[in-house]
């Protein structure tokens, strides 16, 4: 029967484990707890078997104590479980990374590693080599005799004391007071109740300590964990509280009218707003209705419409704007929404009335706003046309001198993109607000305006070009120094540009356009400045816009010529072969050096038409030399680095050189330093180039990126020393020194090298005597049209 009683005594802690899974609706943590108390349960169920010696025999007693040790051995580890379940679920971030590297997946999982070892040596004879009968009065148990290596249980005894110590420590790091001390007394009981449990190692205990020990782990938890669920339960109705005070507070705070009323008109809610309209007191309506309190015609009106309402409104109703009078007899505009609702098994209908008096008073508001720039307050582009209307007819009425300030902050768009457009709005508005100060303590005359992005303008009334420039370089002192944003300086320039009435135009759209003129004019130019518009400004941009526009037909009209200069071999004195040089011709331009048009071409995207044009070009009229002349010619071509990222640059090329039958060896693609910006991306386009068989020669070299880890990196096959260089060889020690070093740098990584810019026979044979391969420039021709190249060094070679 003593067996039975403990047995019973075994379910304890699980019906504990169970009722704390209800409670906490089986979060992790009470998963874990129950597997403790389960664990528990188990270590009991061992003892009680011990106490079986009248309905077992011992062989049976000994396995079953053998298989619920299990319960013993597992509390152990299961505690370390119970801290990593703290430390993932409970603890704050910083705390989670202070234990993490002690308490962590790993170390629970070795922890139950080294339980199983214990468990599995307990089924040998060396963990438990048999067990003894005790009898002590009139009890009679069996009681387990240790094997040799029974010293490996007690080391778990001791994990179990250094696991309980840390929980407790992590128990000590949680911040919600309820469950800070819900662990901390789980972890001082639990101690306590397995020190007692520990006593059932002496056989004279007669093993009764390990059911004072489960009794202590289940009545502890039970008893924690109600008081842990009456604090969650008190903490949820407190907070139900406060937020119930909280919602009356806000509707009380809040300005609209907020009201409810039920079938019988009878006020169910009425916030402070409303009752003040009404002069009422919230208490001595409620419950009541309106005919109750109050006998004006407006009142009685809104009654009925209350009892209309409750029958009719099956959803949500907006009510239009309407007129009515407060109990102080000021007349209000509102709009009502009116919302049926259910409160206690009764209709009742909620309303919500907003006040729109102030709505009526926006038109002059809603003017400013069709005229001011939202994010600074600045007058906008609307408002500058009028005004500068306006100040135009006042000049010519007066004969007097007026300036417009264009003016653009540089650079803005990075600051937008990188940083982004919060911080964008935030130093516009600061800009404005720095400019305006200027403006009123020093130009109060003066208007400023957002045209929008980061374009503004200034109308300077009275103001000639010398005052404007005087005014100008006021403005730039004011971007010295940092625009504080978000608690950071951020430095920008401005680039201005400035007209004058009458001088630079007599309309508005004649003084805009010249102002912006000026300030791109500055923007070319390096920013950071201020320009005052001249007549060779607009001829600038002009024939800008005109080479754009002519060179968009240039291709189709056939306007583009290419020349040839031709390349001499150094040692040899003979030529080997030539560079092709594009020329344009226009109708209306003439002739366009490729100074003024490459770059446009580049900027435009028109760069990629072009050079293929320049490329088939130039390898079909290289065959033709070379058939002519009975020789093989190299061609140079130079190549942009937007022509290179093509995609379909390289097989376009290799269409080329297959329809055109010509070794690949003869074309030489000659391109610029720049690429070093792309290092990384443009090697495998170069191999490609190179699996052609086609020639690299980096060209300008010394005047761009240079370095030698891309020479290095790059499947170059010779440099072209930058003209610079070899035309200044005669004055410039420095500049032979250059040519040199280049020359030798050259050598060393197996590379050619080509001068070009060689005018006279003294520069020619200096480059003779220290070794260079190649030459190019005037001394030896001045590029030449296909038929004088063909006449002077195909033919004549004959």
């Amino acid at each position: 029967m003593f067996f039975l009683f403990l047995i019973l005594l075994a379910c304890i802690p699980i019906s504990v484990g169970i009722t704390i899974l209800v409670l906490f609706k089986k979060s992790k943590l009470s998963k874990i707890i129950f597997l403790f108390l389960l664990m528990a349960s188990f270590w009991q169920i061992d003892v009680s078997f011990l106490y079986a010696q009248q309905l077992f025999k011992e062989e049976t007693i000994m396995l079953f104590f053998r298989i619920f040790r299990f319960g013993s051995i597992m509390v152990t580890p299961t505690i370390l479980y119970i801290g990593y379940a703290i430390v993932q679920e409970i603890l704050q971030d910083d705390f989670k990374n202070k234990w993490r590297f002690l308490v962590n997946r790993t170390t629970v999982l070795l922890s139950y590693g080294m339980a199983l070892l214990v468990y599995i040596i307990g089924w040998s004879d060396r963990g438990i080599n048999g067990l003894e009968l005790v009898q002590m009065g009139s009890n009679i148990f069996y009681y387990p005799v240790n094997g040799e290596l029974s010293w490996i249980f007690n080391s778990n005894v001791l994990f179990f004391v250094v696991n309980m110590i840390i929980c407790f420590f992590i128990s000590l790091d949680v911040q919600n007071k309820s469950e800070r001390s819900f662990l901390v007394y789980f972890v001082i009981f639990t101690l306590i109740g397995y020190t007692i449990g520990f006593f059932n190692m002496f056989p004279s205990s007669g093993l009764f300590p390990s059911s004072i020990a489960i009794l202590v782990f289940a009545i502890s938890l039970l008893i924690l964990s109600s008081r842990m669920h009456l604090d969650i339960v008190n903490n949820m109705n407190k907070k139900l509280f406060e937020q119930k005070k909280f919602l009356f507070q806000v509707i009380n705070l809040n300005p609209n009218f907020i009201y409810a009323y039920d079938e019988n008109g009878r006020y169910t809610l009425m916030n402070q707003s409303y009752a003040q309209l009404m002069g009422m007191n919230i208490q001595d309506k409620l419950e009541k209705a309106d005919d109750d309190v109050f006998k004006d015609s407006l009142v009685e009106k809104q009654t009925v419409d209350h009892l209309t309402d409750i029958n009719k409104l099956s959803q949500k109703v907006f009510i239009r704007e309407e007129s009515i009078t407060g109990a102080s007899g000021e007349e209000i505009w509102v709009q009502t929404v009116k919302v049926p609702i259910q409160i206690n098994d009764s209709s009742a209908i909620l309303a919500v009335s907003t006040d729109i008096t102030e709505r009526k008073q926006y038109e002059d508001e809603i003017k400013f706003q069709a005229n001011h720039d939202a994010l600074t307050g600045l007058p906008n582009r609307r408002m500058f046309n009028e005004d500068l209307t306006n100040l135009l007819e006042k000049a010519k009425m007066e004969s007097s001198q007026n300036a417009i300030m264009f003016l653009d902050l540089d650079r803005f768009k990075y600051i937008n993109d990188t940083l982004g457009h919060d911080v964008g709005d935030l130093l516009l508005i600061e800009v404005s607000r720095r400019i305006n100060m200027l403006l009123k303590q020093k130009h109060k005359c003066a208007n400023i305006y957002r045209l929008g992005g980061d374009e503004f303008t200034i109308l300077l009334p009275q103001y000639n070009a010398e005052n404007s420039e005087a005014f100008a370089k006021e403005l730039l002192e004011q971007f010295k120094s940092g625009f504080l944003v978000d608690g950071c300086d951020h430095f920008i320039t401005p680039s201005i540009g400035i007209s004058v009435f009458p001088n630079d135009g007599y309309c508005v759209n004649a003084l805009i356009k010249h102002a912006d003129t000026a300030m791109y004019y500055v923007k070319e130019r390096g920013k950071n400045n201020y320009q005052l518009f001249t007549s060779e400004m607009q001829q600038h941009f002009y024939r800008k816009m005109m080479i754009e526009k002519e060179l968009r037909s240039a291709l189709d009209n056939e306007e583009f010529e290419l020349y040839y200069q031709p390349i001499m071999d150094v040692k040899t004195n003979k030529i080997i072969g030539m560079e092709s040089l594009i020329r344009w011709n226009n109708e209306i331009l003439g002739q366009v050096t490729p100074d003024e048009f490459i770059p446009i071409a580049e900027e435009t995207g028109m760069i990629i038409p072009i050079g293929q044009w320049v490329l088939d070009t130039a390898i079909k009229q290289n065959v033709l030399f070379q058939k002519e002349a009975c020789k093989p010619l190299v061609i140079s071509i130079n190549v942009s680095v937007r022509q290179l990222f093509e995609p379909t640059f390289v097989e376009s090329l290799k269409n080329t050189i297959e329809n055109t039958s010509i070794d690949a060896t003869h074309i030489v693609l000659e391109i610029t330093e720049s690429i070093a910006m792309y290092a990384e991306s443009m090697i495998e386009k170069l191999y490609e180039l190179k699996k052609l068989g086609i020639r690299l020669s980096m060209d300008d070299f010394g005047t761009g990126y240079s370095s030698l880890s891309y020479l290095n990196k790059y499947p170059l096959d010779s440099l072209k020393i930058d003209k610079s260089f070899v035309i200044g060889m005669n004055r410039e020690v420095e500049n032979k020194a250059l040519v040199k070093t280049i020359i030798a740098i050259a050598k060393q990584l197996d590379l050619k090298v080509i001068a070009e810019g060689v005018e006279g026979d003294e520069e020619y044979h200096f480059l003779s005597e220290i070794g260079c391969d190649y030459a190019q420039g005037y001394f030896i021709s001045r590029p030449l049209p296909v038929t004088d190249f063909k006449e002077k060094y195909i033919t004549a070679s004959d």
